[in-house]
């Protein structure tokens, strides 16, 4: 179950803000997922940032919870960086 204001935030999504550039570039990714709930099997996705200070802490968590609301199973998300530094502390607090 999620908290009610990150699922209005969610309701309010509108993906035809999305560019169709970014459509085309998301393409393979989404049929990468389709494929592996298809046949039952593990997502993992890592998101890879920079510095992994904050970044990819929030995509990580707003795959994760994306996959919750929209009900898909097994879906595993991380987050790392290219370099080793400190998380961004807004990050942490958020």
């Amino acid at each position: 179950m999620l908290f009610s204001k990150i699922e209005s935030l969610i309701k309010k999504l509108n993906p035809e803000t999305i560019s169709e550039e970014r459509k085309i570039v998301l393409q393979p990714l989404a049929e990468f997922i389709q494929t592996k709930v298809s046949n039952n099997q593990e997502i993992r996705i890592n998101f890879i940032c920079t510095h992994n200070s904050r970044r990819s802490h929030l995509s990580q968590v707003w795959a994760q919870t994306m996959a919750n609301y929209f009900n898909i199973k097994n879906v595993f998300c991380y987050s790392g960086g290219t370099e080793s530094t400190a998380l961004f502390p807004m990050v942490a607090e958020t």
